[in-house]
């Protein structure tokens, strides 16, 4: 298992001097008793019930995504009413919603909405889509600014924590940079607001590993529910009517860590890293080509994100299959497994040309080496009892005969034009043959004639000689 670091640079002369001034930063700081700040502190904290404005994605004209049959602004609503419900049994807090009908509204407009009220955090509800139709998994995007992208780090760890248990692959907590500032449109109006926001892609709904986690009202309840506990964990609430106290450090060692984070600073794993993974290969284990499967070794490392997903080509890199999760992968926590095996599925009457393609948790991918020198895999044929079984594998692009056995039957079957000459000459010898009980019938044909007429020759010589003997008698 791996865990990634991002690259710093070192001065090799730094020795001494900065030891030095290390050690006595941390006595001062000892004798001080200097506390770790905590991000969610600044909500805790607070001596007022606590205004939550939870804005459901998309509606009126703007319909967010609609794939295989979802309609992002229906799904969004359905969730943050559950949302809505569940966070409100919660004591110490105020939950408001930008909008709770059919509504067009402005980014902007949802962001002003918020500061009217008050707003200490906005909770965006969205689920996802690819244009590939590629990717799956949950995430949470954060703002680039201070102190609000330490508290959506806090925040997203939190509830896509809740969301791994849940059996979700996990995408991460991640920011993205636009040409005025953040790249999302409620996360920059809310940060000119002086709002913390997040938003939340619950799921990819075009995706076959993702969408029956929201293809059902109940579906859709649940992930409300889910962000319901989280928020009410991030702020410390707790509710008396459902039993449930929040406001103590969370149990997880995972979010112990998150929570002590300093809020002025950029929790640097959100940050993009658009370098490719440096390194990627992979070795030829073993290969069953009667079971028409090959097993390799695959190792790759990133040292600046996790790897998240993999996918792997049969023709040297022309075509992909759909993404795997990278096995181990956490991008939470940072893990991964730098090396594993995985056996492949090869089709029928090919020769492969393996490789793989590795993906971090910000896309960017390495190829590896393609592995050659695979012969065809094919499934064995059953040896043929009689001359009718025979001509049943003429499919194969020859005549099989009996003595041969099925690995050459399988080799013959998948070499193509040169088992002309072969079929042509088997053929030969099946009229060579046809013409041998042609001729032996003709022969016992004319032997029995020939008897035949011998028979009736001894017969006539027998009748003559009767008669003679008559004619005498006469006389």
């Amino acid at each position: 298992m791996r865990s990634f670091r991002r690259k710093q640079n070192r001065f090799p002369h730094e020795t001494g001097f900065s030891n030095f001034i290390v050690l006595l930063l941390a006595a001062v700081l000892a004798a001080s008793q200097v506390l770790p700040v905590e991000a969610a502190s600044i909500f805790r904290q607070l001596q007022r019930d606590i205004v939550v404005v939870i804005d459901p994605g998309h509606g009126g004209d703007n319909e967010g995504t609609k794939e295989n049959g979802f309609c992002e602004k229906e799904m969004t609503l359905v969730t943050a009413r559950a949302l809505y419900d569940r966070l409100s049994q919660y004591d110490g807090v105020i939950v408001y919603m930008t909008r709770t009908g059919d509504t067009a509204l402005s980014l902007k407009e949802r962001a002003e909405y918020a500061k009217s009220v008050g707003a200490d955090f906005l909770f965006s509800i969205h689920y996802n889509a690819s244009e590939n139709h590629e990717l799956f998994g949950s995430e949470v995007w954060v703002p680039l600014e201070v102190p609000y992208n330490a508290y959506g780090y806090q925040f997203g760890s939190t509830l896509l924590t809740r969301l791994q248990d849940m059996g979700l692959f996990i995408r991460g907590v991640k920011t993205r940079k636009g040409d005025n500032g953040d790249y999302y449109g409620i996360l920059r109006e809310s940060a000119a607001l002086e709002i913390p926001a997040v938003i939340i892609e619950h799921c990819h709904v075009d995706e076959v590993r993702d969408y029956p986690y929201c293809d059902s009202q109940e579906g859709l309840e649940t992930f409300g529910y889910e962000d319901a506990e989280a928020i009410a964990m991030f702020l410390g609430l707790s509710s008396e009517s459902l039993g449930v106290d929040y406001s103590g450090e969370p149990e997880d060692p995972f979010l112990q860590k998150v929570y002590t984070l300093d809020p002025d600073k950029v929790v640097q794993s959100t940050l993009l890293d658009d370098t490719s993974p440096e390194i990627c290969s992979i070795e030829r284990l073993s290969e069953d080509y009667a079971g028409l499967q090959a097993t390799i070794q695959v190792a790759a490392a990133d040292y600046d994100s996790p790897l998240m997903y993999y996918t792997y080509s049969l023709d040297g890199g022309l075509t992909y299959s759909p993404r795997q999760p990278w096995p181990g992968s956490n991008t939470l926590t940072g893990e991964y497994q730098d090396v594993f095996q995985t056996t492949l599925k090869i089709p029928e009457g090919t020769i492969p040309q393996i490789c793989i393609r590795v993906y971090n948790q910000f896309e960017a991918y390495t190829e590896s080496n393609v592995l050659e020198g695979y012969s065809v895999f094919l499934k064995p044929r059953e040896e043929a009892q009689n001359p009718l079984q025979e001509s049943s594998l003429e499919t194969l692009g020859a005549a099989v005969s009996k003595t041969e056995d099925s690995s050459a039957d399988s080799l013959e079957a998948s070499a193509g034009g040169w088992l002309g000459s072969r079929e042509k000459t088997q053929q030969e010898n099946t009229g060579a043959h046809t013409i041998r009980i042609q001729d032996f019938i003709l022969v016992s044909l004319l032997a029995a004639l020939a008897i035949l007429l011998l028979m009736m020759i001894l017969q006539i010589a027998q009748t003559q000689k009767r008669y003679r003997r008559r004619h005498n008698r006469k006389r």
